[in-house]
Parts: structure tokens; sequence; C-alpha cells
């Protein structure tokens, strides 16, 4: 009987995800400057008395919130990383959508964040 016998070798199958956490929470933050400026071009459109400018300001509140979220998943995506990566995707998109060229930056970000979570 060797003595090496009975030794078991275990891995463990769970990362931490650092890269996922810090391009979320660096995405949500850009995001979270984009809406303020889409809401800083309502209020200015809004003073001036343009039309729709009050749709650019519930836009930039919108996607505020969108980030807000993206940053609060990116720091859960260790709890279930498929789940929170395809949130995290929709997130992005959410931002390209809700203020357009603002969140070019933000919604790339969170994208790659939420690709990240969804590799093994």
């Amino acid at each position: 009987m060797s003595k090496y016998e009975n030794n078991e070798i275990t891995v463990s199958t769970s990362r931490p995800r650092i890269a996922e956490l810090v391009l979320g929470i660096i995405g949500g933050i850009f995001g979270i400057i984009a809406g303020l400026l889409a809401m800083t071009i309502g209020g200015i459109g809004s003073a001036l008395e343009a039309s729709g400018s009050a749709g650019i300001s519930n836009l930039g509140i919108g996607c505020i919130i969108v980030s807000i979220l993206a940053i609060i998943l990116s720091i859960f995506i260790n709890r279930n990383h498929i789940l929170m990566g395809w949130l995290t995707i929709l997130c992005g998109i959410l931002n390209f959508v809700f203020v357009g060229f603002f969140g070019i930056l933000s919604g790339v970000l969170i994208i790659i964040a939420g690709g990240l979570a969804l590799r093994k």
C-alpha cells in the first residue's frame, strides 16, 4: 500500500471575478455621468422651451437607474455568473438605448463585463 493512495485532489471551480467587478463598476459610474449629462442637456432644453427636452431628462433618469443596477449586478456576479452576466449585458444595451451617444463608453464597458461573466 502506497502512502500516496488516499490523497485526493480538489479543484475549486469558482474563481474570483475581479475583472467583471471592476469593469461593471467603472461602466456604471460612467453611465451615471452620462445620465447626469443627459439630464443637464434636457434641463437646458426645457429652460429654452425646446420640444422633447422633458423626454431626454427622463431617459437620463432611466440611464442612472440602469447604471446603478449594473453596479449592483457586478457586485453579486460571483453568486450566479450566468444570470448576472446576461442581466449585465441587458443593462449595457439599455444604456445605449436610453442616452445614445453619451452611453457608448458605459455601455461597452458593461457589456464587456457581462460577456466576461458568461465565460467559464
